[in-house]
Protein backbone atom coordinates (compact mmCIF):
# COMPACT_ATOMS: atom_id res chain seq x y z
CA UNK A 1 0.00 0.00 0.00
CA UNK A 2 1.11 3.33 -0.65
CA UNK A 3 3.81 4.60 2.05
CA UNK A 4 4.68 8.46 3.15
CA UNK A 5 6.78 9.93 5.54
CA UNK A 6 4.75 9.73 8.40
CA UNK A 7 4.31 6.28 8.07
CA UNK A 8 7.94 5.38 8.71
CA UNK A 9 7.03 7.59 11.99
CA UNK A 10 4.59 5.56 13.52
CA UNK A 11 3.99 2.66 15.63
CA UNK A 12 2.59 -0.64 13.71
CA UNK A 13 -1.40 -0.75 15.67
CA UNK A 14 -1.46 3.10 17.40
CA UNK A 15 -4.78 5.11 16.09
CA UNK A 16 -4.43 7.35 14.44
CA UNK A 17 -1.66 5.51 12.08
CA UNK A 18 -0.54 8.95 10.59
CA UNK A 19 -1.69 11.52 13.10
CA UNK A 20 -0.49 14.69 10.91
CA UNK A 21 -2.44 13.44 7.63
CA UNK A 22 -5.37 12.07 9.03
CA UNK A 23 -5.67 16.04 10.87
CA UNK A 24 -5.15 17.84 7.38
CA UNK A 25 -7.78 15.63 5.64
CA UNK A 26 -10.25 17.10 7.43
CA UNK A 27 -9.54 20.44 5.38
CA UNK A 28 -11.45 18.97 1.99
CA UNK A 29 -14.18 17.93 4.63
CA UNK A 30 -14.79 21.34 5.93
CA UNK A 31 -14.36 22.72 2.46
CA UNK A 32 -17.16 20.48 0.71
CA UNK A 33 -19.34 21.46 4.07
CA UNK A 34 -18.44 25.20 3.25
CA UNK A 35 -19.40 24.71 -0.56
CA UNK A 36 -22.71 22.05 0.54
CA UNK A 37 -23.56 24.90 2.88
CA UNK A 38 -22.82 27.71 -0.20
CA UNK A 39 -25.23 26.31 -2.67
CA UNK A 40 -28.18 25.68 0.15
CA UNK A 41 -28.03 29.55 0.41
CA UNK A 42 -28.77 30.24 -3.55
CA UNK A 43 -30.96 28.84 -6.01
CA UNK A 44 -30.61 27.06 -9.08
CA UNK A 45 -27.24 26.28 -8.78
CA UNK A 46 -27.75 23.08 -10.61
CA UNK A 47 -27.02 19.44 -9.58
CA UNK A 48 -23.74 18.99 -10.73
CA UNK A 49 -21.95 21.61 -8.25
CA UNK A 50 -23.86 19.49 -5.20
CA UNK A 51 -22.31 16.31 -6.36
CA UNK A 52 -19.07 17.92 -6.91
CA UNK A 53 -19.41 19.33 -3.15
CA UNK A 54 -20.49 16.13 -1.93
CA UNK A 55 -18.02 14.22 -3.49
CA UNK A 56 -15.32 16.67 -1.88
CA UNK A 57 -16.46 16.12 1.34
CA UNK A 58 -16.35 12.21 1.13
CA UNK A 59 -13.10 12.76 -0.19
CA UNK A 60 -11.57 14.29 2.89
CA UNK A 61 -13.31 11.49 5.41
CA UNK A 62 -11.74 8.82 3.10
CA UNK A 63 -8.48 10.41 3.57
CA UNK A 64 -9.42 10.45 7.25
CA UNK A 65 -10.32 6.92 7.41
CA UNK A 66 -7.28 5.77 5.37
CA UNK A 67 -4.33 7.81 7.01
CA UNK A 68 -6.03 6.46 10.47
CA UNK A 69 -6.61 2.89 9.45
CA UNK A 70 -4.43 2.17 6.76
CA UNK A 71 -6.75 -0.62 5.58
CA UNK A 72 -7.46 -1.99 2.06
CA UNK A 73 -11.17 -0.60 2.16
CA UNK A 74 -10.00 3.24 4.19
CA UNK A 75 -7.59 2.84 0.55
CA UNK A 76 -11.01 2.76 -1.53
CA UNK A 77 -13.33 4.70 0.33
CA UNK A 78 -9.50 7.26 -0.05
CA UNK A 79 -9.31 7.12 -3.57
CA UNK A 80 -12.52 6.62 -5.33
CA UNK A 81 -14.56 9.72 -4.41
CA UNK A 82 -11.63 12.01 -5.53
CA UNK A 83 -11.39 10.01 -9.08
CA UNK A 84 -14.79 10.52 -9.29
CA UNK A 85 -14.25 14.14 -8.50
CA UNK A 86 -11.91 14.86 -10.65
CA UNK A 87 -13.75 13.09 -13.81
CA UNK A 88 -16.87 14.95 -13.38
CA UNK A 89 -15.21 17.97 -13.30
CA UNK A 90 -13.43 17.78 -16.20
CA UNK A 91 -16.37 16.07 -18.02
CA UNK A 92 -18.55 19.18 -17.38
CA UNK A 93 -16.10 21.49 -17.67
CA UNK A 94 -15.86 20.52 -21.12
CA UNK A 95 -19.81 20.18 -21.71
CA UNK A 96 -20.34 24.32 -20.37
CA UNK A 97 -17.79 25.31 -22.54
CA UNK A 98 -20.36 24.36 -25.35
CA UNK A 99 -18.39 20.57 -25.75
CA UNK A 100 -21.15 19.18 -24.66
CA UNK A 101 -20.20 15.72 -24.55
CA UNK A 102 -16.55 15.92 -25.86
CA UNK A 103 -15.82 15.81 -22.16
CA UNK A 104 -15.64 12.12 -22.34
CA UNK A 105 -13.11 12.26 -24.90
CA UNK A 106 -9.69 13.63 -23.15
CA UNK A 107 -11.03 11.20 -20.38
CA UNK A 108 -10.57 7.87 -22.22
CA UNK A 109 -7.87 9.36 -24.02
CA UNK A 110 -5.89 9.25 -20.64
CA UNK A 111 -6.96 5.86 -19.46
CA UNK A 112 -5.99 4.33 -23.73
CA UNK A 113 -2.79 6.04 -23.06
CA UNK A 114 -2.10 4.45 -19.71
CA UNK A 115 -3.10 1.20 -21.16
CA UNK A 116 -1.58 0.89 -24.39
CA UNK A 117 1.75 2.33 -22.97
CA UNK A 118 1.46 -0.23 -20.22
CA UNK A 119 4.00 1.53 -17.20
CA UNK A 120 6.30 -0.68 -15.74
CA UNK A 121 5.95 1.39 -12.73
CA UNK A 122 3.50 3.53 -10.71
CA UNK A 123 6.12 6.51 -10.98
CA UNK A 124 6.16 6.23 -14.70
CA UNK A 125 2.48 5.70 -14.22
CA UNK A 126 2.42 9.15 -12.46
CA UNK A 127 4.26 10.51 -14.97
CA UNK A 128 2.65 9.78 -18.12
CA UNK A 129 -0.76 10.83 -16.25
CA UNK A 130 1.00 13.93 -14.99
CA UNK A 131 1.88 14.88 -18.75
CA UNK A 132 -1.79 14.47 -19.99
CA UNK A 133 -3.56 16.16 -17.11
CA UNK A 134 -1.12 18.97 -17.75
CA UNK A 135 -1.66 19.20 -21.46
CA UNK A 136 -5.40 19.05 -21.18
CA UNK A 137 -5.62 21.86 -17.90
CA UNK A 138 -3.79 23.94 -20.16
CA UNK A 139 -6.00 23.52 -23.11
CA UNK A 140 -9.43 23.66 -20.90
CA UNK A 141 -7.94 27.47 -19.23
CA UNK A 142 -7.47 28.85 -22.59
CA UNK A 143 -10.74 27.75 -23.88
CA UNK A 144 -12.21 29.29 -20.56
CA UNK A 145 -10.66 32.43 -20.97
CA UNK A 146 -11.44 32.55 -24.62
CA UNK A 147 -14.95 31.64 -24.06
CA UNK A 148 -16.30 32.16 -20.94
CA UNK A 149 -13.44 34.61 -19.04
CA UNK A 150 -16.50 35.48 -16.17
CA UNK A 151 -14.82 31.82 -14.89
CA UNK A 152 -11.30 31.37 -16.19
CA UNK A 153 -9.61 33.34 -12.49
CA UNK A 154 -11.84 30.42 -10.43
CA UNK A 155 -10.31 27.69 -13.40
CA UNK A 156 -6.57 29.00 -12.77
CA UNK A 157 -7.06 28.91 -9.20
CA UNK A 158 -8.23 25.14 -9.54
CA UNK A 159 -5.37 24.14 -11.97
CA UNK A 160 -2.98 26.17 -9.78
CA UNK A 161 -3.84 24.91 -6.42
CA UNK A 162 -4.11 21.22 -8.01
CA UNK A 163 -1.02 21.33 -9.52
CA UNK A 164 0.59 23.00 -5.98
CA UNK A 165 -0.81 19.89 -4.43
CA UNK A 166 0.53 17.19 -6.49
CA UNK A 167 3.74 18.90 -6.18
CA UNK A 168 3.85 18.07 -2.77
CA UNK A 169 2.25 14.89 -2.99
CA UNK A 170 5.20 13.33 -5.03
CA UNK A 171 8.14 15.34 -3.34
CA UNK A 172 7.10 13.80 0.02
CA UNK A 173 9.18 10.72 0.13
CA UNK A 174 11.85 12.20 -1.52
CA UNK A 175 12.68 15.06 1.52
CA UNK A 176 12.08 12.50 4.51
CA UNK A 177 15.84 12.99 5.23
CA UNK A 178 14.52 16.83 5.76
CA UNK A 179 11.09 17.04 6.75
CA UNK A 180 10.57 13.88 8.86
CA UNK A 181 7.01 13.75 8.62
CA UNK A 182 6.99 14.53 4.82
CA UNK A 183 5.31 17.16 2.46
CA UNK A 184 1.48 14.63 1.65
CA UNK A 185 -0.30 16.89 4.17
CA UNK A 186 0.21 19.58 2.06
CA UNK A 187 -1.79 17.47 -0.41
CA UNK A 188 -4.84 17.34 1.57
CA UNK A 189 -4.88 21.02 2.10
CA UNK A 190 -4.28 22.24 -1.77
CA UNK A 191 -6.48 19.34 -2.93
CA UNK A 192 -9.40 20.78 -0.51
CA UNK A 193 -8.64 24.37 -1.89
CA UNK A 194 -8.79 23.06 -5.48
CA UNK A 195 -12.04 20.89 -4.74
CA UNK A 196 -13.83 23.67 -3.40
CA UNK A 197 -12.87 26.27 -6.22
CA UNK A 198 -13.82 23.57 -8.32
CA UNK A 199 -17.33 23.69 -7.18
CA UNK A 200 -17.12 27.59 -7.51
CA UNK A 201 -16.01 27.10 -11.33
CA UNK A 202 -18.08 24.87 -12.03
CA UNK A 203 -21.70 27.05 -10.65
CA UNK A 204 -20.28 30.11 -12.59
CA UNK A 205 -19.53 27.97 -16.22
CA UNK A 206 -22.94 26.70 -16.00
CA UNK A 207 -24.33 30.28 -15.63
CA UNK A 208 -22.03 32.69 -17.71
CA UNK A 209 -22.99 33.33 -21.35
CA UNK A 210 -19.65 32.60 -23.63
CA UNK A 211 -17.72 35.86 -24.84
CA UNK A 212 -18.62 35.49 -28.58
CA UNK A 213 -22.66 35.86 -27.52
CA UNK A 214 -21.82 38.95 -25.45
CA UNK A 215 -19.93 40.77 -28.07
CA UNK A 216 -22.49 39.92 -30.85
CA UNK A 217 -24.79 41.89 -28.52
CA UNK A 218 -22.76 44.51 -27.62
CA UNK A 219 -22.17 44.75 -31.20
CA UNK A 220 -25.67 45.41 -31.92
Amino acid sequence: MPEYCETRLCVPGTFPAEPINAATSFVPVVLGALALLFLSRRTDQGYVAYGLAALLLLTGLGSIAWHSFRTDLALILDALPGVLYAIVLVFFWFYYLGGRFFGAIPIGLVAAIIVVLGPESPDEARIVVAGQVLTLAAGLLIATWLCKPQAFKLALATAACALVAVTFRTLDLNVCEIIPFGTHFFWHIFLGIAGYTGVRMIMVLRKATPETLQNARVSR
